[in-house]
């Protein structure tokens, strides 16, 4: 595991940003805890562009100076290879083993093949129970092909008949007839962004939710809006605004059952003045925040 240092602007003696309270992981339990997963191997086969590996550093650069008081800790990053199967399963394993000591992972990608090593740590410590994947993503990524950034959902659904998918912010005019025909073979509850914009869908979705032992929730910063996040591998003219992924985050944060959560396509190579990174960065302290008001 890479570990990564924090730094920051300092005000006062009191601690008040997050580089004054992250401490490194060591085995605490019933916490909050950063993970970071440097790959973008899936993305490459995906025929991405690449860079999305140097996002958990940088995310983690653009949450020092935030505001933030709750304790957090951090377990450092799994360095990922061209071996992307492994490196999924050595996620899988770390993120096993904070939820079998009751934390919250927090997850920063990577590319979205992040979401299928937090899929196994939830899988391999929830083994019997009914559980949902919330994906917050302008694609259904139920390609059914070589592994890759395009193809978790697929896996998942393939191999675990205890697993539902529910997907919101779909982009109709990205997701092809062939994807659309998947999402129906596996029943796929999906939401597209215009749908998303009318705010009763929210409240169904999560009612719905409810009702699963778990909750594990990924989020595509390609479902944003361009001008909000330009360095994503596929960027989208149209998506969520920041105001409305802010907004759409918080209210699924307070999910009493939700596991964990990952964010994934941040690709700092192909940035414009950090905005990706930054909001990213935002997104993450925005759920932390929510999940320990309640």
């Amino acid at each position: 595991m890479k570990k990564h240092n924090y730094s920051g602007r300092i005000d006062s003696n009191r601690p008040e940003r997050f580089h004054q309270i992250v401490e490194p992981y060591t085995n605490e339990a019933n916490s909050d805890v950063i993970i970071g997963f440097m790959s973008d191997e899936g993305v490459r086969r995906n025929k991405g562009r690449i860079g999305a590996k140097e996002a958990p550093e940088k995310i983690r650069e653009k949450l020092s100076s935030l505001s933030y008081t709750s304790p957090i800790f951090d377990a450092g990053s799994v360095e990922g290879t061209e071996d992307l199967e492994a490196s999924q399963q050595t996620l899988g394993e770390a993120v096993s083993k904070l939820l079998s000591h009751d934390n919250f992972p927090v997850i920063l990608g990577g590319g979205h093949e992040t979401a299928y090593g937090h899929y196994l740590g939830v899988r391999d410590v929830y083994k019997d129970k009914r559980i949902a994947v919330l994906n917050i993503d302008a694609h259904f990524d139920l390609r059914n092909e070589e592994k890759s950034s395009g193809t978790m959902f697929y896996e998942m659904l393939s191999e675990d008949d205890k697993i539902d998918y529910f997907v919101i912010g779909i982009q109709p005019f990205s997701n092809t007839k062939s994807l659309y025909e998947n999402a129906e073979k596996f029943n796929v509850k999906y939401w597209t962004l215009d749908e998303l914009r009318n705010d009763s869908y929210l409240s169904a979705i999560k009612t719905a939710l409810e009702d699963y032992d778990y909750v594990f929730m990924t989020l595509c910063m390609d479902s944003i809006q361009q001008s909000y996040a330009p360095g994503t591998s596929a960027p989208a003219p149209n998506g969520f605004t920041a105001e409305e992924i802010i907004k759409t985050v918080k209210y699924f944060a307070s999910l009493e059952n939700l596991s964990s959560f990952d964010i994934s396509e941040v690709s700092p190579p192909l940035d414009i003045d950090d905005r990706t990174s930054s909001l990213a960065a935002l997104i993450v302290i925005t759920l932390l925040n929510e999940r320990n008001s309640n």
